[in-house]
């Protein structure tokens, strides 16, 4: 065989590889539960920095020569971002929680760092087609679950969040997040079926349009419309190839269209009601009809490819008059919408539209779900430290203490705004890093878009803006399985435009220091891992009655992460059980040093300190029933809204 041949042949099988490690790695973190987990994260993280400092140790980073300077502010500006979610342990109400934020970001660093890097080394169309291909199977997994749910079983949180019935979720386990990660693959999609290089891969990328429309629809997520509109305009005016592109947006707001009108009639399969013979009967119809809508989308696209291959190209002047009426129409269109009753109803939470289904319903309303109190909860938190903020982690308490809705009952852990979310909890310090992060990073993604004039690279650039615009209004940025594609798109794009200063090149000397470094943010994530294993294997334990091996494996995690409230927690739990109040109490104590606005904390110390009155006579009781007291009205002053103080039953 040619010597060519066979290295042509090498090279293909390298991009096969690679994209199928691609796609593997995006849908094995998305279907963890979208990759929220802090161990989940920390067995990407470990993977990641192993994968860089094998890479810095064996020369790939100064071999590949070339990485810009945009993008290594890029990457130093993210880096210092995580660096300061580590300083904010100093301040931070529950430093357990920020060490978990900044494993997080570090697995985001590691994330950006390879994309960047192997964008240098593997084209650009092998890395969108392995990404594009762990979307389309992520939306094909959550429609089988609704249509076919035998098939996963029941999904986990039914109970404590029953809407989880009406909107599909599973694998990622929020709706929103479901919704806008499938959004987000559209420009992907489209640049492949735009692209002259295969019309089978075309034809192909054309497949799952229907699906994507299917899942976004039954998520009820009004952000994932928002995502995917901003994805496919921002690739509009990105790609070199518009008019194919075009007509590929037609063909999937057509196979969309289908989609939702298949769905939209059939109210016990859109609202999650599949235990009952009629919603079974409406699954397995739906499948069958929006499987053929795949099949007869593929079919379509190829002929029209085929088409427009005799059909001359539109002359510049059309283009330009086409974008203006369409600029024109959406203008219009806003105008007619009557944007302040709009946005004065997006500031209220309640529904304001009606619907044949919850979904329906939902996608129709104009409430904002409470974002406008989380958002104005967040600008709270941040007048109240404006510097360094509450630290990384903390806004989730600020809510239930200060919250409008938190008195109410309204719970929610994040802000709802990555931007807003670091204003608080990091200060002005924190905005303008992860600020200064994107805007560096888009722009960067941007440039390499139109100097490279490829569509691939337009949408990687795409997918990442419009990842980072939906991290404005949703919490996308702490489920790992979305953000790492959003991060690691716009790394993709950003490192694919050499630098005529070969950054890395001159950088040799550092593959040392960047070996270390990987080897270093190692080291954190294996502590969360242990430490997890320890307490879950304690709480095994504890069930089962072993209390011995209960408070064993306590006590290992408490070793490992002595910051962490988790463990005192638990080993407060083991004494209580143990009829051992005073000792109960004291590991309690310590968990509140660690975490002195967790209500439940305080909580618990007050159930210990009534079981002591109890069992105990005279001063003594009465002294316990006192601290009993102040520890439940502590408890109350931090989560005054909580059903339990309303309805202690």
């Amino acid at each position: 065989m040619p010597p060519a041949l066979v290295k042509g042949e090498k090279s293909f099988l390298r991009d096969i590889a690679v994209a199928v490690a691609v796609a593997a790695a995006v849908f094995a973190l998305s279907y963890a539960n979208g990759g929220f987990a802090p161990t989940t994260r920390s067995y990407a993280a470990i993977a990641a920095w192993w994968l860089l400092g094998i890479g810095a140790a064996i020369g790939v980073a100064s071999a590949w020569a070339g990485i810009s300077r945009l993008a290594l502010v890029a990457v130093g500006l993210l880096s210092a971002f995580t660096i300061w979610i580590l300083i904010s342990v100093n301040w931070a109400s529950d430093v357990e929680r920020t060490f978990e934020q900044f494993n997080q970001v570090s697995l985001y660093v590691a994330i950006f760092v390879i994309a960047t890097v192997i964008s240098r080394i593997v084209p650009a169309y092998v890395l969108v087609s392995g990404v594009a291909l762990a979307l389309s199977a992520i939306a094909g997994v959550a429609l089988v679950s609704r249509f076919f749910p035998s098939v996963f079983g029941t999904q986990p949180g039914l109970n404590e969040l029953p809407t989880l019935i009406n909107r599909l979720s599973f694998p990622l386990g929020y709706w929103n997040g479901l919704g806008i990660e499938v959004a987000i693959a559209y420009p992907l999609l489209l640049s492949i079926m735009a692209s002259r290089r295969s019309r089978v891969a075309s034809a192909l990328a054309a497949f799952p349009l229907p699906l994507l429309a299917a899942v976004m629809y039954l998520t009820s997520s009004r952000g994932a419309f928002v995502a995917a509109a901003v994805a496919v305009v921002a690739f509009l005016a990105l790609t070199p190839r518009r008019w194919p592109v075009v007509a590929a947006i037609v063909v999937a707001a057509a196979a969309g269209a289908v989609s939702v009108a298949t769905l939209v009639h059939k109210k016990s399969l859109v609202n999650g009601l599949t235990n009952t013979a009629v919603g079974d009967q409406q699954g397995h119809r739906a499948a069958l009809v929006i499987g053929l809508a795949c099949i007869l989308t593929s079919l379509v696209w190829l002929g029209l490819m085929e088409l427009g291959k005799r059909v001359p190209t539109p002359a510049p002047a059309v283009g330009r008059a086409t974008a203006i009426a369409a600029a024109v129409l959406v203008v219009v269109a806003i105008v007619l919408s009557h944007p302040v009753s709009k946005f004065d109803a997006f500031k209220s939470t309640a529904s304001n539209s009606s619907g044949s289904t919850v979904t329906t319903s939902h996608l129709l309303s104009s409430s904002g779900s409470g974002r406008w109190q989380f958002w104005g909860a967040a600008i709270s938190e941040f007048k109240a430290h404006p510097l360094n903020g509450g630290g990384a982690g903390s806004w989730g308490a600020w809510w239930l203490e200060h919250g409008s809705l938190a008195r109410s009952g309204f719970f929610t852990q994040y802000a709802h705004s990555l931007y807003l979310e670091s204003l608080a909890e990091l200060g002005i310090i924190g905005l303008l890093l992860i600020g200064g992060f994107v805007v560096v990073a888009v722009v960067g993604a941007v440039r390499s878009a139109l100097a490279l004039g490829s569509s691939e690279i337009a949408a990687a650039a795409a997918c990442g803006i419009a990842f980072f615009v939906a991290a404005a209004y949703d919490w996308v940025w702490q489920l790992s399985g979305i953000a790492l594609v959003g991060v690691g798109m716009l790394g993709i794009a950003l490192g694919a435009l050499p630098s005529t200063r070969g950054a890395w090149g001159r950088a040799a000397a550092l593959r040392p220091a960047v070996a270390v470094v990987a080897v270093a943010a190692i080291i954190p994530q294996f502590v969360t891992i242990a430490a997890g294993a320890h307490l879950s294997n304690s709480h095994a334990a504890f069930t089962a009655r072993d209390a011995t091996r209960a408070r064993s494996q306590a006590l290992a995690a408490r070793a490992l992460e002595p910051w962490a409230s988790s463990p005192y927690l638990q080993l407060g739990r083991i004494s209580e059980a143990e009829r051992r109040y005073v000792e109960a109490s004291q590991w309690l104590h310590k968990a509140i040093s660690h975490s002195p606005r967790d209500w439940q904390l305080w909580l618990v110390a007050a159930e210990i300190q009534t079981r002591l009155a109890t069992h105990s006579s005279g001063a003594k009781a009465r002294q316990a029933i006192a601290r009993a007291e102040r520890y439940a009205d502590e408890s109350r002053r931090l989560n005054p809204g909580s059903p339990y103080f309303h309805n202690p039953s």
